[in-house]
């Protein structure tokens, strides 16, 4: 297997808020190449450990084949299901949890998910799962179907033509490879914005790869279940690379700050809630001039952290 590279994103950032100290425990939610675990370990050693979920067997197993250690368990999983991984691994005490949703330089080099190079349409992140891949999707969605995961997921303006130019193309033959993909995207823009094809790509390609993956619905998943396992004090760190995401990890988070729901004409209050979050970011975090020019991939990067009180 090739080398597992992974850039870290804002990782200074993400453990100025975690502030890992000796003896306490974080969870790190999507692994990945592990910088954040290793850093992490760095921090809270001696003996605080890491419990890392990755649902990409390729990087677990490319981790493992140069590093060890005691401190670390490593997960096979989904982090939708953080609550039964935890459970499972009776991982307690858990100070942090940080979750990067970003895709590592392998991902988008070997799995047809950037339009870059020609790839075949596969774009899952769990290559030993059941799911299905984008190859599937484009050659066995509708038109309607593909439309509305086009304009939900990529924001497309041109959704409907470029599912309807789909499924012409695939009465023709399928579509197999990243390269088949780009030039029906180019065939299905009006001549105007033909030149403009390579950003209606991204949003393509972008839309397809969160349904391949579920991955809007594995975060909304993610984050109740998340912020209960933390103990009072505890830090919730998210870095988030697209609106979408953002957007959810927003309000999650904006919904754990508010405190008394009742209407306010109420003499007093009758529905006993309690704000169960501090936002620790009031302004996005976002990569600096010196991180952006050692990885321009983190110029879309936001970090969001709340504490949970």
């Amino acid at each position: 297997m090739s080398n597992y590279e992974h850039i870290p994103v804002l990782l200074n950032e993400v453990l100025f808020y975690l502030r890992p100290k000796s003896g306490e425990n974080f969870v790190d939610a999507t692994f990945g190449g592990g910088s954040y675990t290793k850093a992490i370990l760095e921090n809270n050693k001696p003996d605080g450990k890491v419990l890392a979920v990755e649902l990409d067997q390729d990087a677990i197993d490319n981790y493992q084949l140069t590093t060890k250690d005691l401190r670390l368990t490593l997960h096979h999983g989904n982090f939708a299901q953080i609550d039964k991984i935890v459970e499972h691994h009776k991982f307690n005490n858990i100070s942090g949890i940080v979750a990067d949703l970003g895709l590592s330089s392998y991902e988008l080099e070997h799995r047809g998910i950037s339009f870059a190079t020609n790839q075949p349409l596969d774009m899952r992140f769990n290559q030993r799962g059941e799911h299905i891949d984008a190859k599937f999707v484009l050659n066995n969605y509708d038109a309607a179907r593909l439309e509305k995961i086009f304009t939900q997921y990529g924001e497309e303006k041109f959704s409907k033509q470029i599912a309807r130019k789909i499924q012409e193309a695939r009465l023709k033959s399928q579509i197999h490879y990243t390269t088949d993909l780009y030039q029906v995207i180019v065939d299905a823009l009006p001549k105007p914005v033909k030149h403009k094809a390579d950003d209606s790509a991204r949003r393509i390609f972008q839309a397809l790869r969160i349904e391949v993956n579920h991955e809007l619905y594995n975060l909304k998943e993610f984050l109740p279940k998340a912020f209960d396992l933390l103990n009072p004090g505890g830090r919730l760190a998210v870095v988030s690379f697209h609106s979408l995401e953002d957007r959810i990890v927003k309000q999650f988070f904006v919904s754990l700050t508010k405190g008394c729901v009742c209407p306010i004409d109420f003499p007093q209050c009758v529905c006993g809630k309690n704000p169960q979050g501090k936002i620790l970011t009031k302004k996005l975090v976002s990569a600096t001039e010196q991180e952006l020019n050692k990885n321009p991939r983190s110029r879309p990067a936001k970090l969001r952290v709340i504490e949970k009180i």
